[in-house]
């Protein structure tokens, strides 16, 4: 492992006891790009987040004050600090079910080894700078470089200089984005074909890319761009492939049982395993957020975590608000007994507004509700004129 490679890491030991942390301390000794920070609780870990740049959280679950789990909530509400890997200390296979959908990106176990210790921060930390590198490399970022660099007053030959120089840089950056790009694009072509097994009969296959069909429209009418709604699109198509290991079928209705809803818990976490280790492209970050939140409900009755509110990212009100869309309208819906008509839908979807669905985005869709009426009406003949063919 080429240390040097990944510059100065600055990693954050969570734990209540002294021992472990300066255990772990003794053993990364020898490497010297790591920077250690302690801290004895979780709310000391977020003290020590505010005032230093954190590149990666060894973080205890059983503390005072502040346990691991809330230190995980907590961490996971801030944006900023989306690209920091964490990895619980723990062997609990029930407990990492649940972090899993909080967010944890790993897991370790004690006594630890130096070999997994080295070997887990490495790999999280060449991930982070995967992730950051492509978020970084934005037209808008590339273009504000370019403009202020320009601005600065040179000699003619500095200038000269500076902007060959930029022009190389420059270059590098485009190849780095488009070598992203055909990552992304194999990314969604992999899960699309494993959705595709997962959903081996002809009408479950066309059933979800008009759900994806559905929700991109939606995408787009928030305001997404044309590669943020296609993103959105093949994450729709794959939000349940943790569907993939189960023997036990989960029945589709409105009212799921709780065992029915363990089930499900079980395929979101191993979903949410599937795309979790996957380079963190646009298409990545997405598909997260849609196979770990599209079951939870704005009034914080759903599931897997009864998050609630902007806890729950808006690609998942998206998602969950086309999904129930077109159960409704469907003969295998979620009411077995009839189909219901397009207006007892919107009726339906009105009433959930602020229950299941946010506010805003139901006051969107129901404002273009008679064209979501058509388009899927437009999608179910097409596919029937492409049977006939």
């Amino acid at each position: 492992m080429k240390w040097e490679a990944l510059g100065d890491i600055a990693l954050l030991i969570v734990d209540d006891d002294a021992f472990n942390r300066q255990l772990v301390v003794s053993l990364l000794a020898k490497i010297s790009t790591i920077n250690f920070f302690e801290a004895e609780d979780g709310v000391e870990a977020l003290e020590v987040l505010k005032e230093k740049p954190i590149d990666m959280i060894l973080l205890d679950l059983h503390m005072p004050n502040m346990d691991g789990y809330e230190t995980l909530k907590e961490i996971k509400k801030e944006p900023e600090y989306d690209f920091i890997p964490i990895v619980i200390i723990t062997t609990d296979e029930q407990e990492m079910n649940k972090l899993y959908s909080l967010g944890a990106d790993d897991f370790i176990s004690k006594p630890f080894k130096l070999t997994e210790l080295e070997s887990r921060i490495y790999a999280h930390i060449e991930k982070r700078q995967y992730r950051q590198k492509y978020n970084e490399l934005s037209k808008d970022k590339i273009q504000k470089a370019l403009i202020e660099s320009t601005n600065k007053e040179k000699s003619e030959e500095g200038i000269e200089a500076h902007q060959i120089e930029k022009l190389e840089i420059e270059k590098k950056q485009q190849e780095i984005v488009y070598r992203l790009k055909e990552v992304e694009e194999s990314q969604k072509e992999i899960f699309y074909t494993i959705a595709k097994l997962l959903n081996k009969k002809e009408t479950s296959l066309k059933n979800i890319q008009l759900v994806g069909t559905l929700a991109k429209a939606l995408s787009l009418l928030v305001g997404c761009d044309k590669q943020r709604a296609n993103n959105i699109y093949y994450a729709t198509i794959i939000r349940n492939i943790g569907g993939v290991s189960l023997t036990h079928k989960i029945p589709l209705r409105y009212e799921l049982s709780k065992e029915d809803k363990e089930v499900y818990h079980q395929s979101i976490v191993l979903g949410y395993q599937l795309v979790n280790n996957a380079i963190e492209t646009e298409f990545i970050q997405i598909a997260k957020r849609v196979i770990a939140q599209h079951k939870e409900h704005f009034d914080g009755s759903g599931f897997p975590q009864q998050q609630k509110e902007e806890q729950i990212h808006y690609v998942a009100y998206i998602v969950a608000i086309v999904e129930t869309f077109d159960a409704l309208l469907s003969e295998d819906g979620y009411y077995k007994e009839k189909i219901q008509t397009p207006e007892e839908t919107y009726s339906i979807l009105k009433e959930q507004s602020g229950q299941r669905f946010h506010p805003k985005i139901t006051k969107l869709f129901l404002a273009h509700f008679d064209y979501f009426i058509q388009l899927r009406e437009k999608i179910i003949k097409q596919n029937l004129k492409k049977e006939n063919l």
